[in-house]
């Protein structure tokens, strides 16, 4: 039974390589153990203080900090809370308590927030629930601009959650300490408007951002925190209240001595800022509650805006942006759009003003469409701008000066060509890299000082060469007269792109997290290629340059905007790049400037593609169209090689896959365009010949594909990597385990030398290595780097990443083919479970360790627990791959195995002879070939149907039978016909 268990290394054992692989960016809603234990707390709580009701949970706002109530005594230092030892209380509000604690287990300091009984006037479960729902949505962030979750637990009756301890200030706070200018009100509401653009992309809406909701850092870090009124994008929150009636409230007048700007009566140190909290009252703050929030709609990311322009009036003008004093005036004016005139002497600028009141509009669809386009029009400062522009014409008159003989010395001439360098200040410098380095090291992951290695090393190469090929396009004008000034000019244009590209990626480094981390060093390869600038095209360039000086800035600006949009998306960030390319595509269409609009769509469908996004193919020919009619090469060569890449994996898509493939390699030829991007075709055409079951043909595309590398990366690099794993599943497809191994082997080496030992990428490679010496039969030798390789994928992926599922599958068969059956019985049900978990039920990836475990059950005498298993991987492959593809032999002669097993040998028979017409007809490894044939020999043999034909099929079998790791299913085969002579 052994010999059944397909050999499979990369084809399932790998990591999931590029979106492509059909795995959106779901980082931001995929947790980790932490966030599992929220999500049962979260339940729990509700079951409990809903148990008899009907009444919707009461949701409220966040407590005060900093007000200690007298009923409240505070732990004595040294009490435990969980693991942690209390310091000192920082605070308190009608809610909960803060605390200064020590954390033993990793000996560093940490907050405490501890919920108080009867909170805000709250029962227990309520008061509960709400905790827990403001760390899950914590937990859901990991951004160097949200306040950091570490924990959460009980103390007696009493829920913790435990957070990083920032020694800093409320922004409110820090706008007091001392006079703050407008540039610098920007910059910090920039950072926390950053932590608001991550919610967004993670799904959530803040609900309640205000200046007492951001932390300023003595260290400089700007957090937003307290997410206990977030929601869902497009909702309310969860079991939200009965709408409260506004006429009333817009009435209401408060008796002598209350509180005049709590709805709720409660008293803080800024009655203004005082949550309504009440049940059945409108959640938030007033005075920075968005319109739709007092109106009860369902809120988006548009109310966040208003709040974040609420709050960053009250930065630049110390007071609020609608006029009234008491919570009901300040409802009236916020639905009435009234705000307060600026105050004279301010010196707050009129385009700053404008911007703060397009995102108070009242109608969200008048705001801007994202965060991610309010922070960037909050950075297009016009004077800024106009000294740009003044010196670009500066300098272009200069250059004119220079092409006439103006300057004619060559000293002078040669003094043109220096400083290349300092235009990398700022973009890749001493403090840009500590930066990285130091937000590397913060995310705490194993492989994080390794990854920093690598990406340093990478990125100085790249920085480094593109001051070379500056200086060596200048001087081949400016010095050695080989070159015109239009030549000049179209590789600064095309150098100039490369520099913004690299200045996005490192900002989006030194705002690392641990999937950045994961995916940095291939995200700097990602970087486009500074070789075609060499011989870029004076006539594209000249098309670049729109005549309107207005358009023309707006254009500099939307380029610096794809150029993060392409850090985020190379950096593993589809959901934040999507959020930023969108907005920017859209705005390029308005332009109506065609070459700005082909680069905003193929951006735009590369984010959708990796998002998973169903408009993706359309979006990337209309890249492809747009760039051929205004001669933008570059754009429709990348455009069709995304598209080849797109369909790669599906074998409904075959025919289209070739069809891209043979324009891109078309345009790349005449164009001379060799390189990393060739490579990428040649390798995404060899996935199509995989999809379409042709191993030969995919083996010939990825050999193809590290011819082209070798000339433009060194034999370490992840690129190299990935394309000899790709070569290794083409060979192991093919049954030629001994070669797939040596390509392992070389993937492996690269992948630890550029990443380091502990990253998921080399845990991978180690799985790929140990399935391989499985399907050679060295069963022992294969469990090491099988069981080293599960132990760095659990370290180092979330729970619910994919390819967990994947190396549990690989050691379960690995432990079943070294005769340790019941190890493999307890280590397949959890890849099933762990596939299920990370795709859901109904993916075709849990075909594969559902096989796997009917396999082992049909060994283990199980065969009708085996069926079902069989089963339901036969109907998730076939609707995933349709009837034809050879995949569906794998489950379909499991089926006949467990029957043969039953007894039931005729009903074996349909199962079997389809598996075989599968594999008969398509390129399959030998040994599959004959484990198909032989089970079908016996189920003829067994059902007395055709005899002849069992030994003629049996025969066969063993005639291929000759590579290492076939032994056992050989002698079995032989053994069978030595007791079935032909006359017998």
């Amino acid at each position: 039974m052994e010999s059944l268990k397909r050999s499979q290394p990369e084809q399932q054992a790998a990591l999931p390589e590029t979106a492509g692989e059909r795995q959106p960016d779901d980082r931001a809603g995929e947790p980790d153990n932490f966030a599992d234990v929220l999500e049962e707390e979260l339940l729990r709580a509700h079951a409990r203080i809903t148990e008899g009701e009907t009444e919707p949970t009461r949701v409220v706002g966040p407590p005060v900090p900093l007000v200690t109530p007298e009923e409240a005594q505070p732990l004595p230092r040294g009490t435990s809370v969980g693991r942690y030892l209390v310091l000192e209380r920082l605070g308190a509000g009608g809610m909960g308590e803060v605390y200064a604690a020590f954390d033993p287990q990793l000996n560093r300091r940490v907050a405490i927030k501890l919920l108080l009984p009867g909170g805000e006037g709250l029962d227990g479960g309520e008061a509960r629930l709400r905790l827990l729902r403001e760390a899950q949505a914590m937990a859901r962030l990991s951004h160097p601009n949200v306040l950091p979750v570490y924990d959460i637990g009980e103390h007696g009756d009493q829920v913790f959650i435990a957070l990083e301890l920032v020694e800093g200030s409320t922004l409110r706070q820090w706008l007091k300490e001392q006079p703050r200018g407008p540039r610098e009100v920007v910059e910090a509401l920039t950072l926390a408007g950053r932590g608001l653009a991550a919610a967004h992309a993670a799904g959530l809406v803040h609900r309640d951002f205000k200046p007492d909701n951001v932390l300023v850092g003595r260290d400089g870090r700007v957090l937003v925190f307290d997410f206990g009124l977030a929601c869902e994008q497009g909702t309310g929150a969860p079991g939200a209240p009965t709408p409260v009636d506004l006429a009333e409230l817009l009435r209401a007048e408060l008796p002598a001595g209350a509180d005049s700007g709590s709805i709720s009566g409660l008293r803080t140190r800024e009655p203004r800022e005082t949550p309504v909290t009440r049940h059945g009252l409108i959640m938030g703050t007033p005075g920075y509650m968005a319109p739709e929030q007092y109106r009860q709609e369902a809120v988006t990311s548009r109310a966040d805006q208003f709040a974040f322009c609420a709050t960053l009036y009250y930065a630049l003008y110390r007071e609020h942006a609608f006029e009234g004093s008491g919570a009901a005036a300040l409802a009236r004016s916020t639905l009435e759009g009234r705000l307060r005139p600026p105050p004279r002497d301010a010196g707050v600028p009129s385009w700053l003003r404008r911007i703060v009141l397009k995102g108070l509009s009242l109608h969200p669809q008048e705001r801007y469409v994202s965060m991610e386009a309010l922070l960037d029009a909050l950075h297009d400062d016009p004077r800024t701008r106009r000294l740009r522009q003044a010196f670009v014409a500066v300098a272009a008159a200069f250059l004119v000066a220079v092409v006439a003989g103006a300057v004619g010395e060559w000293h002078q001439r040669q003094g043109l060509c220096q400083g290349v360098a300092t235009r990398l200040d700022g973009v890749w410098d001493a403090p840009s890299q500590e930066a990285v380095r130091k937000a590397f090291l913060a995310t705490g992951t194993p492989y994080a000082a390794d990854a920093w290695n690598g990406v340093k090393g990478a990125l100085d190469a790249y920085a480094s060469q593109w001051v070379a090929e500056q200086r060596g396009a200048c001087e081949a004008t400016r010095l050695h007269g080989k070159a015109s000034e239009e030549l000049l000019a179209a590789r600064t244009s095309c150098l100039e792109r490369r520099r913004s590209e690299l200045k996005a990626l490192t900002g989006v480094l030194a705002e690392a997290d641990a999937l950045v981390v994961e995916r940095a060093v291939e995200a700097v390869r990602g970087l486009s290629e500074l070789g075609p600038c060499e011989s870029a095209d004076p006539l594209a360039a000249s098309v670049a340059a729109p005549a309107d000086a207005q358009v023309a800035a707006r254009v500099e600006g939307l380029r610096a905007s794809l150029s993060r949009a392409r850090a985020l998306r190379i950096s593993g960030q589809y959901a934040a790049g999507l959020a930023v390319a969108a907005p920017v595509a859209a705005e390029a269409h308005t332009l109506g400037y065609r070459p700005l609009e082909a680069e905003a769509l193929l951006e735009l469908g590369q984010q959708q593609v990796g998002f998973g996004h169903a408009e993706a193919e359309r979006t990337l020919k209309e890249a492809m169209w747009t760039a051929d009619e205004v001669r933008l090469d570059e754009v429709r060569a990348e455009a069709l090689v995304a598209l080849t890449q797109h369909v790669a994996y599906d074998a409904a898509r075959v025919q289209d896959g070739h069809d891209w493939f043979r324009q891109a390699r078309a345009l790349l030829v005449r164009t001379h365009r060799q390189g990393r991007l060739l490579a990428e075709l040649e390798s995404a055409h060899g996935l199509v010949y995989a999809a379409q079951g042709d191993a030969s043909a995919a083996e010939t595309s990825q050999r193809n594909a590290l011819v082209a590398l070798e000339k433009v990366a060194p034999p370490e690099s992840p690129e190299v990597a990935m394309v000899l794993r790709r070569l290794g599943n083409t060979l192991s497809a093919q049954g030629r385990h001994a070669e797939a191994l040596d390509a392992y082997q070389r993937a492996h080496a690269a992948f630890r030398q550029a990443l380091g030992a502990e990253h998921p990428r080399v845990g991978s490679s180690l799985v790929n290595l140990g399935t391989t010496l499985s399907a050679l039969g060295r069963n022992a030798e294969a469990l090491q780097p099988l069981r080293q390789g599960v132990e760095i994928v659990e370290r180092s992926l979330s729970p619910r990443h994919p390819f967990r599922a994947v190396a549990l599958d690989a050691l379960g068969s690995a432990l079943w083919r070294d005769g340790k059956t019941d190890e493999a019985l307890t280590v397949l049900p959890r890849a099933v479970e762990g596939a299920e978990r990370a795709r859901g039920p109904e993916h075709p990836d849990v075909a594969a360790p559902s096989s796997t475990l009917g396999l082992v059950l049909v060994d283990a005498g199980r065969p009708t627990e085996a069926l079902r298993h069989f089963e339901r991987a036969l109907a998730l492959r076939e609707q995933a791959l349709g009837a034809q593809h050879p995949e569906l032999a794998v489950p379909l002669t499991g089926r006949g195995e467990a029957l043969l097993k039953l007894g039931r040998a005729t009903e074996a028979l349909a199962p079997l002879e389809r598996a075989l017409a599968l594999r008969e007809t398509h390129a399959v490894a030998p040994v599959e070939l004959a484990e198909t044939r032989f089970a079908l020999a016996r189920a003829l043999w067994d059902s007395r149907q055709d005899t002849a034909r069992a030994r003629e099929l049996a025969q066969k079998a063993s005639s291929v039978l000759e590579q290492p790791g076939t032994e056992a299913l050989r002698t079995r085969v032989q053994t069978w016909l030595a007791a079935r002579p032909p006359h017998g």
